[in-house]
């Protein structure tokens, strides 16, 4: 008598398109979740070069309470020699944005952490709609002034 090794099979499949399927749903911002813009800053600096003098002396003292207070992102230093200093921000949207400090003070460089930050990743570009939505409505947003007919309160009186 001879035994099929079925169930076996369709749990590979299943667990397969299982898989394929989480890869490809995206986080998004809902009831209950909130996926934050920015995943990751990566400072950017030279140790040798006086442009980078505020962001070492900005490393040393705030760079690891930024990070306690911000977990969700990852905060990378890395060395880059002879050029001057930069931090980049990488979004999941996948895009990213660069910011040269090398005439930022100390004072300055928390400034552009936090727009770095907060910043959406998306470019910035003029919105022609007032509505943006995943699923658009068919008949449009409503409007008094899409009407032909205009009514007016004598027009409801009853004529005597």
């Amino acid at each position: 008598m001879l035994t099929f090794r079925l169930p076996n099979v369709l749990n590979e499949v299943v667990r397969a398109h299982r898989d394929q399927f989480i890869r490809q749903t995206k986080p998004k911002n809902g009831v209950g979740v909130f996926v934050f813009p920015c995943r990751k800053l990566v400072f950017n600096y030279c140790e040798r070069s006086g442009s980078s003098k505020s962001v070492m002396e900005y490393l040393q003292k705030s760079a690891i309470d930024f990070a306690k207070e911000n977990p969700q992102i990852e905060v990378v230093v890395q060395p880059r020699p002879s050029r001057h200093p930069i931090i980049r921000a990488f979004y999941t949207n996948g895009f990213q944005k660069t910011k040269c400090i090398r005439k930022c003070s100390v004072d300055e460089i928390p400034e552009v952490i936090k727009s770095l930050r907060d910043h959406s990743g998306n470019k910035l570009r003029r919105w022609n709609k007032y509505v943006i939505s995943d699923t658009p409505s068919v008949r449009g947003i409503y409007s008094p002034f899409h009407v032909n007919e205009v009514h007016s309160i004598s027009d409801l009186k009853p004529k005597n």
